[in-house]
């Protein structure tokens, strides 16, 4: 569950971001919005709501298209619930623009499981919305990220090369590699060993930045992890 504001028309800012459970947040703000804003989630063409894998520029480009046009309603807030697992730089900057200089009335949600896949200049202009838990939800990835902290470095170049051969076939969602890295962290961090793993985080932290990247070399990105733990 996360902690939001309370909604209301007068209220209401022109951009949130919310870190978590992607699923669960979209279901959870469709119901808000539907609740509090009196702005119907279905058939309404002054709502806008998709999820993305990874959101490129083209779809950043077709939001400013749409925040560009004229609403179909003038009495009620145009909601765009902009939800992904990844999004690329030059999609960033678009959405950078039109967040700095919204049309009355637009207001964005944009939905993610981490807010460091966000740029420091997109990030600074969200509202934050917080999880009611400081825990993470549950992940397949919770005991595996242990198991593979113990793990030989062959045995992690093997792991990882399993992993980023199952998303090349198409077999497992490239954001699943970033909420394995995201476990990674978590776990390294539960150990304390803040000072040890430093060029680990560093590593993570790096190959999720580019796991964001249009085309980005998962085999490479993993391995380059594989080799930092």
């Amino acid at each position: 569950m996360f902690i939001y504001p309370n909604l209301e028309n007068k209220k209401l800012r022109h951009a949130y971001g919310i870190a978590g459970d992607v699923n669960v947040a979209v279901s959870e703000l469709k119901e808000m919005i539907s609740k509090n804003l009196g702005v119907a989630t279905v058939g309404n063409p002054d709502f806008f709501c998709e999820t993305f894998e990874t959101l490129t520029i083209e779809d950043a480009r077709r939001i400013q298209d749409i925040h560009a046009s004229k609403p179909f309603s003038s009495d009620r807030p145009r909601i765009f619930l902009i939800a992904f697992y990844g999004i690329t730089r030059e999609a960033q900057n678009a959405l950078l623009k039109i967040i700095e200089e919204p049309q009355p009335g637009n207001h964005f949600f944009l939905v993610m499981p981490s807010f460091d896949l966000l740029l420091p200049t997109l990030r600074s202009r969200l509202n934050i919305v917080r999880s009611e838990s400081s825990h993470q939800s549950e992940s397949q990835f919770d005991g595996i990220s242990t198991d593979f902290i113990k793990k030989s470095y062959k045995d992690k170049i093997v792991f990882v090369d399993a992993m980023a051969a199952a998303v090349s076939e198409g077999t497992t969602a490239k954001h699943e590699t970033v909420d394995f890295l995201n476990r990674l962290e978590s776990t390294l961090y539960a150990q304390k060993d803040l000072v040890g793993n430093v060029a680990t985080f560093s590593a993570i932290a790096r190959a999720r930045s580019y796991m964001n990247d249009r085309a980005p070399s998962v085999k490479m990105l993993l391995e380059y992890v594989a080799l930092n733990v």
